[in-house]
């Protein structure tokens, strides 16, 4: 995959986080192990790149947010103030979730490869990763196996599939920071 790609693949991973306050559109998919999934498809503009400290910012509207690039997706000389880019993005399954350390603040790790699950009825431009998002805990419902959480970018809801970690959920209060790890498929393509 070109560094180009690992770029555009960076952005489009922190834009997950973000994706609840932008316009967003959608269209359903089949996940293994959750089962009916959006593939929210957000369009946004480059407002800065700061490659010594390996930030992007981008926008939307009056939604502007930074993204912290990794090394290993190269260098941010081919990315220009200006650039438009469309994100396409579906969220898989829960890995796991557990307490945050003490005095963590919201935020987002990526992970370069994911094992499970496999995201069915994709084409092969997109990529599959793993996250943990770090936030603060809302509430989870046993009955619909949905946690509520807010992130980086605001509020936010997921379906849990796991027994185990349904039962790490219903241990959490309200108010605790927790790293919810899940996987996601991700394509970017620049126009």
């Amino acid at each position: 995959m070109s560094k180009r790609a690992y770029l555009a693949l960076a952005i489009s991973l922190a834009l997950g986080a973000a994706a609840c306050a932008p316009t967003v559109t959608s269209t359903t998919i089949m996940v293994a192990g959750v089962g009916p999934v959006e593939i929210e498809r957000i369009n946004v503009e480059v407002a800065g790149v700061d490659p010594n400290a390996r930030i992007v910012t981008v926008r939307q509207g009056r939604f502007v947010w930074d993204v912290a690039v990794p090394d290993v997706f190269g260098d941010l000389q081919g990315l220009r103030v200006g650039d438009r880019l469309e994100i396409q993005r579906a969220e898989g399954v829960i890995l796991g979730a557990r307490r945050a350390r003490k005095g963590v603040r919201p935020g987002i790790v990526y992970t370069d490869t994911v094992g499970a699950p496999s995201f069915n009825n994709l084409p092969d431009k997109f990529v599959t990763r793993s996250l943990t998002l770090t936030a603060r805990f809302e509430r989870f419902d046993p009955a619909t196996g949905v946690v509520d959480f807010v992130g980086p970018a605001g509020p936010r809801s997921l379906t849990v599939a796991d027994p185990v970690i349904k039962d790490d959920l219903r241990r959490m209060r309200r108010g605790d920071m927790i790293d919810l790890t899940f996987a996601e498929a991700v394509y970017i393509q620049k126009y």
